[in-house]
């Protein structure tokens, strides 16, 4: 049974915050339509009776109190809607404030963890080599032939599926791309991307390794985020246009890796990201652009996601899922809940929701993985490697 708790997205609390001002909006609206429809010359006195017949006089004195009267009452009907227009606008201001002031606490505590893991890193790594990539990377990717069955990129699962077949070459620091032709002459490059392994200490050989974890929650870079984007650049080999999409999937340090990238300015100008999944990363802090749908992916058991001490974002272009890891008796907790098999099965559970965020979500994400009639998804298949660093003196 899925137990997914869901923030943001098309169902989220800023998407309320804004359906809250459209209806104040539309209640002024209303209000100013109805007060220009009941004309100002019905209140006047009927002095232009005064040379008429007593009987039509009569009538027609009648007939304008009545219009008075329901003048009135469109007049009471008219200032009850502007008031409940500002009693929406205080509501939606009231939710505002109280996200703000709650992400402005949990923001203070975050810099200051990570002011605090800056100064550890820098330290250990200064003296000991624990957990320090070094500086300036020469990263060596090369294609290599694909596996003969890579799942096809069509759902949240397919896409992590990918993302698990990777696991045989983690040694080798492998990047995967797949390209999907559109049928309106566009494509979409899915890029996948693994979890972390690898040494602890000193940048080695495998850029996906633990040193590459400080690296991108500190400074947003590594030499795996660099692996990466130098495995697209090959896979476009120039071919790539400003009209195609991007799709970055990762678990883990790769989840890591894919919110760096979409956060980037320099990768943003040259390409356009129009999703973002992962599984069991913390990326809550990364300024994603609101034109990136991100989904991420988190089991309550899993302490890796929880690693950038931020909430989830609560954007319509973000939807966080939070879920109980599907882990054996006999697993162990934490580390079964963040098995990528584990995210499988929650991606599944998204596959299947009614949530309105996942609904939303899915919508957005099949018409980009959709191909042309008759095209076939083309893998570029990569290995990557760190050659030599220049280490800070």
């Amino acid at each position: 049974m899925s137990d997914l708790v869901v923030t943001g997205g098309a169902g989220g609390v800023e998407v309320a915050v804004e359906d809250l001002r459209h209806a104040a909006s539309r209640l002024r609206a209303s209000a100013d339509e109805i007060e220009r429809v009941v004309p100002e010359r019905w209140r006047a006195p009927p002095w232009d009776l005064l040379t008429a017949s007593s009987d039509l006089a009569h009538l027609v004195v009648r007939a304008r109190l009545a219009s008075a009267a329901a003048t009135d009452a469109v007049q009471h009907g008219v200032e009850r809607l502007r008031g409940l227009a500002a009693s929406t606008d205080r509501a939606a201001s009231a939710y505002e404030q109280a996200e703000a002031t709650a992400r402005g606490v949990v923001a203070g505590l975050h810099d200051q963890a990570m002011s605090i893991a800056w100064l550890v890193s820098r330290a250990t790594g200064r003296a000991f080599g624990v957990l320090d990539e070094g500086r300036g990377w020469d990263v060596s990717v090369t294609a290599v032939p694909a596996p003969d069955c890579v799942p096809v990129p069509t759902t949240t699962d397919s896409l992590l599926a990918g993302v698990e077949t990777l696991g045989d070459h983690d040694s080798s620091g492998g990047v995967r791309v797949v390209e999907l032709d559109a049928a309106d002459g566009t494509t979409t490059w899915v890029v996948q991307v693994p979890g972390t392994h690898g040494g602890w200490v000193e940048g080695g050989s495998v850029p996906m390794d633990w040193p590459a974890n400080v690296s991108l929650m500190l400074g947003a870079t590594s030499a795996s985020k660099l692996a990466t984007e130098r495995a697209l650049s090959l896979a476009q080999g120039g071919r790539g246009s400003s009209r195609d999409r991007v799709v970055l999937v990762g678990h883990s340090q790769g989840g890591i890796v894919a919110a760096a990238l979409a956060s980037d300015p320099a990768f943003a100008r040259r390409h356009r990201v129009t999703h973002v999944i992962t599984a069991g990363s913390p990326i809550d802090d990364f300024p994603v652009p609101a034109t990136t749908q991100v989904l991420s992916l988190q089991h309550r058991t899993d302490p890796v996601h929880a690693l950038d001490l931020s909430p989830p974002p609560d954007r319509r272009s973000w939807t966080t899922v939070e879920a109980s890891a599907p882990v054996a008796v006999r697993s162990h907790l934490t580390a079964g809940a963040h098995a990528l098999s584990a995210y499988r099965s929650t991606a599944a559970d998204v596959d299947r929701s009614d949530d309105v965020s996942l609904r939303a979500w899915r919508a957005s994400l099949g018409p980009v993985l959709a191909t042309a009639p008759g095209a076939q998804p083309v893998v570029h298949e990569f290995r990557s490697e760190r050659r030599w660093q220049n280490r800070d003196s």
